[in-house]
């Protein structure tokens, strides 16, 4: 299988079906078929990715296209990370060149910035021949890192592939479908909606911030495009619950889901499985280090009376898993990235080779029983909240850059078995100490955090002690903290 041929044959065979839908942005296969020739003849001449640059314009599925077809590939940067998060991105790339799917300039003096006007004033290219190779990096996307500075993890176009046509696989709805994507583009997740989307010739319906944060929106969206096949995360869908009539009887042509990111809690399935008895609903799991997700398990009535918590499944073919004598999980298979971007040390911690086999340590505990495979959370200080992948050593690295911090350690609060929110916990510098109100340090502290890390990294609150407590290694005590908090 090859996603490059399926779009193109998809544009000969159906030219004017809707390929992607963003509120009155629309691009058909044609469309996304010849921008992403023309955008790709562009480009050919670089060995550097493509950094693309936007929220949910249409024209980032143009871009991802026309960066696999000329053989460079993309970095994905939402338009809601941090000026600095972004610089340091760039910084690291070094794109020849930027597609730029907003209206202004990133102004980083870094790379040829292509907008979506000039590329609307080319000459459209109707034949283009893709010159990526099985081996090749068809995407890296940026996830949190434990050192201040995010991880560029690198897919190849084989395993970017194989996970499609699994998906595919799993999928029961059949060709011309109208998915929905709630992730933005810098979240793998996205994945599992764009390119299972576009090789079975269906419609990409994008969910923006707002209409996350306005659910009258999100039904717009439901009943105006009958949305077919979902996919988001478990909190996304919990949020949707609330809506009135979010159910079969409401939306009869919303028929399957797809859940990944993070843990899919017993009563939020058992919640969807009463709304939508009809539906068909995959509980999956997998890091970003190995092609968005590796297992998947049909969430039914009798797995959700069998088992709580949740199993994720099985692994697809061709992936093995096995767990270490500390009973962390070990996923083997081409599905393994090839690494972090020029980050030869961390790689190095994380990926291992055996053989012609390469396996990624995971970092999350993991058991099999009946079969079937349970993820029981993290053995270090990554966590997921909100379905986002977060190290909570990289928020205390830049709470600790800030003048009236001595000392942060940020504390996840959970909420039966998953993470609810995170708090810091912090000392203040001699001088500091009088100056603020513990209200005013706070609001303070998350003003300054917002020009280094994303919204969703930013504690909820902040609670001030005098003295970290230790453990007998002379190691900060996160246990006690915890239980301070808590």
């Amino acid at each position: 299988m090859d996603i490059i041929n399926l779009v193109k044959q998809h544009a000969t065979f159906h030219p004017d079906q809707d390929a992607v839908k963003y509120n009155d942005n629309v691009l058909t296969y044609k469309d996304i078929e010849q921008y992403s020739n023309t955008l790709a003849k562009s480009i050919e001449n670089t060995d550097k990715p493509l950094l693309l640059y936007g929220h949910m314009s249409p024209f980032m599925i143009v871009g991802m296209l026309a960066s696999i077809k000329a053989g460079c590939g993309y970095v994905p940067v939402d338009t809601s990370l941090p000026e600095d998060r972004v610089a340091s991105i760039v910084k690291k790339i070094e794109p020849q060149y930027i597609f730029n799917t907003t209206t202004e300039s990133i102004n980083l003096n870094l790379g040829t910035e292509i907008f979506i006007e000039v590329l609307r004033e080319q000459q459209p290219i109707d034949n283009y021949q893709s010159q990526i190779a099985s081996d090749d990096i068809a995407y890296t996307i940026f996830t949190s890192g434990s050192t201040g500075e995010p991880k560029g993890v690198q897919i190849k176009y084989s395993s970017l592939n194989e996970f499609a046509e699994w998906i595919i696989e799993l999928n029961q709805a059949g060709e011309h479908q109208q998915w929905l994507n709630q992730a933005p583009f810098s979240f793998d997740l996205s994945v599992m909606a764009i390119y299972p989307c576009l090789i079975s010739a269906g419609t990409l319906n994008l969910v923006d911030k707002t209409m996350i944060n306005k659910p009258k929106l999100l039904n717009d969206l439901l009943e105006n495009n009958d949305i077919n096949i979902w996919v988001s995360t478990p909190s996304f869908l919990e949020m949707c619950l609330l809506l009135p009539h979010f159910d079969q009887q409401k939306y009869p042509k919303l028929k399957q889901f797809y859940f990944c990111g993070e843990i899919l809690a017993h009563k939020t399935a058992s919640i969807l499985n009463t709304k939508f008895p009809q539906a068909i609903i995959y509980n999956t799991y997998g890091p970003t280090e190995a092609t968005v997700a590796i297992t998947s398990i049909q969430i039914t009535k009798d797995v959700i009376d069998r088992y709580n918590p949740l199993p994720v499944g099985v692994p697809k073919n061709g992936t093995a898993l096995d767990v270490t004598e500390e009973g962390e999980l070990v996923i083997t298979g081409n599905c393994v990235s090839v690494g972090y971007f020029k980050d030869e040390v961390r790689s190095m911690k994380a990926f291992k080779d055996k053989g012609d086999n390469r396996s990624y340590y995971t970092g999350d505990k993991a058991i099999e029983k009946d079969g079937l495979w349970f993820v029981q959370g993290r053995i270090d200080y990554q966590i997921k909240l909100n379905g986002y992948r977060i190290e909570l050593e990289e928020i205390e690295f830049q709470l600790r850059h800030l003048d009236a911090i001595r000392e942060a350690i940020v504390v996840p609060i959970y909420n039966k078995d998953k993470v609810s929110r995170i708090v810091g916990v912090i000392t203040l510098n001699q001088e500091i100490q009088e100056d603020y109100s513990v209200n005013e340090l706070s609001h303070e502290i998350k003003e300054q955090l917002k020009h280094h890390i994303p919204a969703y990294m930013i504690p909820s609150k902040f609670k001030v002690i005098d003295l970290m407590p230790m453990t007998v290694n002379g190691k900060v005590d996160r246990r006690q903290i915890a239980e301070v908090i808590t």
